[in-house]
């Protein structure tokens, strides 16, 4: 009886890590296998494609696990706040329910999708604190001078414009020096917190289990 339950104990640790093995460890942090399945499938879902679970896409899902794990960290070691339930059904009217004709419809797609409605709120949930927090930390206190502007609007702007409208003349600068400062300012932000993310990777200890993604 003892072998047998042995070999059973083997057996079912073994399926274990079959089934949910370890992905990545951050620090002391440890990701499994069905963390990323399941981001892939949440992703998917809020984009309305199809998940994709091939080792490139998984990868690329590590990747933003990792992303967001030391975003997190950051966050609640400043105690940067959670947005509320209210704010989430906000975002969920207007990004998830114009979807579906009807309540059933949406419960339909989401056991499609394995996924549950409580974690496609808490995802977005997760979305609206990150976006804040970013804007907060890397947005704020960023500069745009009226010659970056007119920089951008000679060089990039005018060279799109001719682009997608051959023929028609480029509006004057007055008019799109708006738009054209919240494109770099928004450049400004992505390569402020891309330099603080890299430095955040470069201190933690990330450590990968290339057989789950392979």
């Amino acid at each position: 009886m003892r072998t047998i339950l042995v070999a059973m104990a083997i057996t079912a640790a073994l399926n274990a890590e079959v089934i949910d093995r370890i992905a990545i460890t951050i620090g002391t942090r440890v990701i499994p296998e069905s963390e990323i399945i399941q981001s892939i499938r949440l992703a998917a879902f809020l984009d309305g494609r199809e998940p994709d679970f091939g080792a490139e896409s998984k990868r690329k899902a590590a990747e933003t696990v990792i992303s967001q794990v030391l975003l997190i960290q950051e966050m609640d070691d400043t105690r940067f706040t959670v947005p509320s339930m209210a704010d989430v059904i906000a975002q969920w009217n207007e990004l998830i329910k114009p979807r579906y004709a009807s309540d059933e419809a949406y419960q339909t797609e989401l056991a499609k999708r394995r996924v549950t409605d409580e974690e496609v709120r808490l995802y977005l949930q997760a979305m609206i604190r990150a976006v804040e927090f970013i804007d907060l930390r890397f947005t704020r206190g960023q500069q745009v001078s009226s010659e970056e502007i007119a920089a951008y609007y000679n060089k990039d702007f005018r060279a799109r414009w001719e682009k997608m409208n051959a023929g028609k003349p480029a509006p004057p600068l007055e008019e799109v020096s708006q738009e054209i400062e919240e494109w770099i300012l928004s450049a400004k932000t992505d390569t402020a917190s891309e330099e603080w993310l890299q430095q955040a990777r470069a201190r933690a200890r990330i450590r990968y289990r290339e057989e789950v993604f392979q």
